[in-house]
């Protein structure tokens, strides 16, 4: 049984994906197969880090990219509604940007089970603390051979442990070639009162979630003894120059 790792960067995070990058990747407590780092867009002249101690593969998106990368796997490249409701080429959650490292990573990948991570996401204590201890991805791997209902399985954001139709798609881990052959471009059917965000039906975790709902299938969130941070890369830069320092 093999375990991949992927994560990516776009133009402005490059250079704090790769600075952070070993911090990151550890506090998974996992010896990895191969990693991968999906590079969204990233100019000519950038020549990304190489890290001696890991096996790390770059696999680098072009705009020219997406079409094919959308069309290989059954999502159809020009969606009205998607262009609307997530604003266009420039915005943060424009739809397509959020497709394309993750469903690059699933095909790139040969491993049987592969976790995808933001860029800023990383293990910690529950004060966000970048930390090492942790077994979610063993948890996860024996849910999802046990249990059939579930697709996905994540670390937890804080709450206890349950199962849900929300996708997220900051961290989680699956068994890759089953969730690289679900339906990604299930018809959108409207936007659910008090559901979330109207960028989300659109991005990979919006369509993984309509497939999960279609055929009654779930995301695991671990409890709060496996918890994740999301979207600060102030604890790794601190947790970075504590080691520094020590």
């Amino acid at each position: 049984m093999t375990v991949d790792f992927a994560t990516y960067c776009c133009p402005k995070d490059w250079q704090k994906l790769h600075a952070n990058f070993v911090n990151h990747l550890e506090s998974h407590n996992y010896d990895f197969h191969e990693i991968h780092i999906v590079n969204q867009r990233i100019p000519n002249n950038v020549s990304p880090t190489q890290f001696d101690e890991y096996r790390v593969n770059n696999h680098f998106i072009k705009t020219i990219d997406y079409h094919t990368i959308l069309t290989i796997n059954g999502i159809n490249s020009k969606n009205e509604d998607a262009e609307k409701y997530t604003h266009g080429w420039g915005h943060s959650h424009y739809w397509k940007h959020h497709c394309v490292n993750h469903l690059t990573a699933l095909n790139e990948s040969e491993a049987d089970y592969i976790v995808l991570s933001d860029a800023d996401c990383h293990m910690s204590d529950s004060q966000g603390n970048l930390t090492k201890n942790t077994n979610w991805i063993k948890q996860g791997i024996e849910i999802l051979k046990n249990d059939v209902n579930v697709l996905i399985v994540s670390p937890s954001d804080g709450s206890k442990a349950h199962s849900t139709q929300t996708m997220s798609q900051q961290l989680f881990l699956c068994e890759r070639e089953r969730l690289l052959n679900i339906d990604f471009d299930l018809p959108f059917e409207g936007f659910k009162e008090g559901g979330p965000m109207q960028e989300y039906y659109f991005m990979l975790e919006g369509r993984i979630g309509r497939y999960m709902e279609k055929n009654n299938l779930f995301r695991h969130m671990l409890g709060a003894d496996c918890r994740y941070w999301h979207g600060q890369w102030i604890f790794l830069l601190i947790n970075s120059l504590s080691l520094l320092w020590a």
